[in-house]
């Protein structure tokens, strides 16, 4: 049972902790998913505590993890459309 709930946690968890407006939540998980348990899954399900793991062994991630990881990162720098 455990192993079938890790999944859903690390999908509920992962996703949001990228970043809000780069690539969609689909993309995040496919391309991290290995890499968050991998590398941080002692922190599944704390969002933040997972992304503060990933970016510290950003040069450890894959390589589709790591150009979504980029995108997330970049996206939270850039500002926002004024309106």
């Amino acid at each position: 049972m455990k192993l079938r709930l890790a999944p859903v946690l690390l999908a509920a968890t992962i996703a949001p902790a990228l970043a809000q407006s780069g690539p969609n939540e689909s993309m995040q998980r496919q391309a991290c998913m290995g890499d968050a348990v991998r590398l941080c899954g002692a922190y599944i399900p704390d969002r933040n505590r997972i992304r503060d793991c990933m970016a510290a062994q950003v040069d450890q991630l894959s390589p589709s993890c790591r150009a979504v990881f980029d995108a997330s990162v970049q996206a939270e720098r850039s500002p926002s459309p004024r309106r």
